[in-house]
């Protein structure tokens, strides 16, 4: 097998050129759209203008995130194809489902948001919890983002975490607190098309390098005879097969897929509530080539015995000793820009829910005309929070278990409120808030006290919030039948 000599931590000059004219671009789309952002729903929701096909690739590209591209390369580099079950599990079935059922929801209720439709459908008390649950979760994995950002940077040019950090959060503040929504769906189409390609070239070269598929595999098996298992052992620490099958085929992609804020806001932009759907279902087709593209990385990096600290160094490891000159470039500024759609998503939902799902609530003689200065203020702040702790990410363990971790304390109580909520008539606010609070407080003690296994934290906090919300709102006074008309599902008035 040819392995090539690993590059110094310097840039070709046309790798350079490809990472500047990106940077260009990107920067240009952010003033582009910056002139178009008069009000707030222009900055939260792109003025209800986007596309299908912008939605169904920023929506590839919101998902293939760090989690989805770094974190998932670095898992299938410890422990194989079994990474793929994230993708191949769940995924696909709950974005029909949500395209099908719970986007024409949210369309119906006219929300900018997925708190907002719970507090219609539940409480304002539902929606605060909601919302700031997610905030926080969310500030965190802005810091993993911007952590794997540094590294990336760290692998492939030498710079020290710290400048990392500061170069990329700049970079995505120039678009995202001036172009919003917009600027934030574009940037993400580009990067998709750029990872699809530049993927499918690591592949091609990653298997003529090997010598062959078979030889790949040979490699492969011969030190790590468990990489190609699609299923890891009942005992298996993280990745129980059982575990995988209840908490992330039931719970864990039903409740992303449904309920993720930074996902679902790009159908809320739609120009049309069809563009909405066929943007989730047109994301769903591209999903089943996102494995090879996330986990092939990961395995070609321990065929070749890279020398990396983490992990999730497999990628850029990859990308800087594998691809030849410009294409390695590209494919750089492919990482970069998928681990900067993750960021810019993030902070745009979240500013979205602190500024209508908590100050509106909260505060009942808001300005709503302040909503897009606000907007634009929490956008740096957020940004400035994240790489705030960004440096400290390192010492948490793998940036993809983090953020499943992180995930799984509050998805089972979430998908049971948004399941019972949007498909009976039956829940109550009560029963809303006590099983929301109630069930992130026991996937705490599972987790934290227990030391349960994440997966199946998410799926014994549903198994215990599904009933506890039919009970408990089977004694408290529900809504009138005339509101929850548009709150929830009926096939005779889906349009």
């Amino acid at each position: 097998m040819t392995i090539r000599r690993q590059r110094e931590n310097t840039l070709h000059p046309l790798d350079l050129a490809v990472v500047v004219a990106y940077v260009a671009l990107i920067t240009y789309v952010g003033i582009r759209f910056s002139q178009r952002v008069k009000t707030a729903k222009d900055f939260f929701l792109a003025g209800r203008s986007l596309a299908w096909w912008v939605i169904g690739l920023s929506i590839i590209g919101t998902n293939v995130d760090t989690n989805g591209y770094i974190g998932a390369s670095g898992n299938a580099y410890s422990i194989g194809i079994a990474q793929a079950n994230f993708e191949w599990i769940g995924a696909i079935p709950a974005m029909i489902i949500a395209a099908l059922i719970f986007i024409p929801l949210y369309w119906r209720a006219g929300v900018y948001s997925i708190a907002e439709y719970l507090g219609l459908r539940y409480n304002q008390a539902v929606r605060i919890v909601a919302a700031s649950i997610v905030v926080v979760m969310s500030v965190f994995a802005m810091g993993v983002a911007m952590w794997a950002l540094a590294i990336t940077l760290q692998t492939f040019i030498g710079w020290p975490i710290w400048l990392g950090i500061l170069v990329s959060g700049t970079v995505v503040g120039l678009y995202s607190v001036a172009g919003g929504l917009g600027a934030v769906a574009i940037t993400d189409s580009i990067q998709v098309c750029i990872m699809f390609v530049c993927g499918l070239i690591i592949v091609a070269i990653g298997i003529s390098d090997a010598g062959g598929t078979e030889r790949f595999i040979s490699k492969l098996t011969a030190e790590n005879p468990t990489h190609l298992s699609a299923y890891l052992p009942a005992d298996h620490e993280s990745y129980p097969w059982h575990g995988v099958i209840l908490g992330l085929g039931l719970v864990l992609s039903p409740a992303y897929w449904i309920g993720s804020q930074a996902i679902l806001q790009r159908t809320l932009g739609a120009r049309t509530q069809w563009d909405a759907g066929a943007g989730m279902m047109f994301a769903a087709l591209a999903k089943t080539f996102v494995p090879l593209l996330i986990v092939f990385p990961g395995l070609l990096a321990l065929v070749m015995m890279a020398e990396i600290e983490y992990p999730d160094m497999a990628l850029p490891w990859v990308i800087k000793n594998v691809l030849p000159v410009g294409v390695s470039g590209l494919m750089f500024v492919a990482i970069i820009a998928a681990l900067q759609s993750s960021i810019d998503s993030s902070i745009n939902s979240t500013a979205l829910m602190i500024t209508r799902d908590i100050r509106h609530v909260l505060i009942k003689n808001h300005n709503p005309d302040a909503d897009l200065k606000i907007g634009r203020l929490l956008t740096l702040g957020l940004l400035l929070s994240a790489m705030s702790i960004a440096p400290y990410i390192g010492n948490l363990g793998g940036i993809f278990n983090f953020l499943q971790s992180l995930l799984s304390l509050f998805q089972g109580p979430m998908l049971a409120l948004l399941l019972l909520g949007a498909l009976s008539k039956r829940a109550t606010g009560t029963g809303g808030i006590i099983t929301l609070v109630s069930g992130v407080a026991l996937a705490g003690i599972l987790s934290w006290v227990i030391e349960l296994n994440m997966l199946y934290v998410a799926f014994f906090t549903f198994c215990y919030a599904l009933p506890t919300l039919w009970i408990i709102s089977g004694f408290t006074q529900p809504h009138s039948a005339e509101h929850l008309k548009t709150l929830t599902y009926s096939p005779w008035s889906a349009r």
